[in-house]
């Protein structure tokens, strides 16, 4: 396998509205919205190699660490 080099960082918050059917609901969550950061680094391998990883939160700082992985665009 030949070395590849990572091209883009795409950066996404996904949104589920648990709170609506109170779904995951406990007695510090009351109405949880639940979301999740979602990261894809692309690479200039022809085969479309690609990484992907999830940080899931209870929908507090989602924001935050979406913000984390877009500062690190600069590096790559």
């Amino acid at each position: 396998m030949s070395g590849s080099t990572i091209t883009a960082l795409e950066a996404v918050d996904v949104r589920f509205p648990t709170s609506r059917t109170l779904a995951g609901s406990d007695a510090m969550n009351t109405a949880p919205d639940y979301s999740a950061a979602y990261v894809i680094l692309r690479t200039d391998r022809g085969d479309n190699l690609a990484g992907h990883g999830l940080t899931f939160t209870i929908g507090r700082g989602t924001e935050v660490v979406v913000a984390a992985e877009n500062a690190l665009r600069p590096l790559i």
